[in-house]
């Protein structure tokens, strides 16, 4: 057994077997480091991939808030329109009515002044109250 273990001893100090180990060494740390760089580079692809679609989906959800807040805007402006739309219809109604209690006196004077019953001037007076 001494013998084996000397031979043994002697194999171990060999430089072709150590030099064997080293590269058996090296090229395990190749296949790791190999390995480790894929590992790395799937993770940096998939990190993109995320990334870009995360700004793909802001851009998108940016799209539809500003189209919902013009929607809305647009809808709130043709609200307030058919609001003062009402307003001047209700008013225009209003200054209509008014309007109509004299036209019976206008039409008279209307008539004189065309048939020569009234100058200008006493249109002008009859307009200023002074009959």
């Amino acid at each position: 057994m001494k013998k084996n273990a000397i031979i043994e001893m002697k194999s171990q100090e060999d430089p072709a077997v150590l030099l064997e180990k080293i590269m058996q060494a090296e090229v395990r740390s190749s296949d790791h480091i190999v390995m480790a760089k894929k590992d790395a580079d799937r993770q940096i692809a998939i990190v993109q991939e995320e990334a870009a679609n995360s700004k793909k989906e802001a851009y998108t959800s940016g799209r539809r808030a500003r189209s919902r807040l013009v929607e809305n805007g647009i809808a709130k402006a043709k609200t307030t329109a058919e609001e003062k739309l009402h307003l001047s219809e209700s008013e225009t109604s209003k200054i209509i009515e008014s309007g109509k209690q004299f036209i019976p006196d206008a039409v008279t004077i209307s008539l004189e002044f065309i048939l020569g019953r009234r100058s200008k001037e006493s249109l002008h007076d009859s307009q200023n109250g002074k009959n």
